[in-house]
């Protein structure tokens, strides 16, 4: 093959792959799809925690490698060791998550306290972001 006919293959190639269009609208991520692997009693959109203390798994089904954004609990924030440059773990004083592959693992203490305890975790996957509600009766 000469140089000539190389350079227009190359030519070729690159605009080929600079006209191709994504069928997905920028902006427009499927929404995460989640499943928890062994069932647990979802209410008024909170997954049901027992008091006892339980370990948590879901599997995502749609991406591959979701990280950690943040959570909440009574309007105190926490958010993953960033200053690590861990995006997969978070930890208070009861409660962890983590999220390795497309599972996350959510793992709760006893709750030993008088008062109901409630858990807003935020996963992301780039632009695409899905909130899991928790909630633990007192003991």
């Amino acid at each position: 093959m000469n140089m000539k006919s190389l350079k227009t293959l190359l030519m070729l190639a690159v605009l080929f792959l600079a006209s191709c269009e994504s069928t997905v609208p920028e902006g427009k991520w499927d929404s995460m799809i989640w499943k928890a692997d062994v069932p647990v009693q979802k209410t008024d959109g909170f997954y049901q925690v027992p008091a006892a203390g339980a370990e948590l798994v879901f599997s995502c089904q749609n991406y591959s490698f979701p990280w950690i954004s943040d959570a909440e609990s009574n309007g105190e924030y926490f958010f993953p060791p960033r200053e690590e440059n861990d995006f997969h773990t978070i930890t208070t004083g009861w409660f962890r998550a983590e999220a390795k592959g497309n599972k996350l693992h959510v793992k709760f203490e006893a709750n030993g306290t008088a008062k109901e305890r409630t858990m807003k975790l935020t996963v992301t996957a780039g632009d695409i972001f899905y909130t899991f509600g928790f909630r633990q009766p007192a003991n």
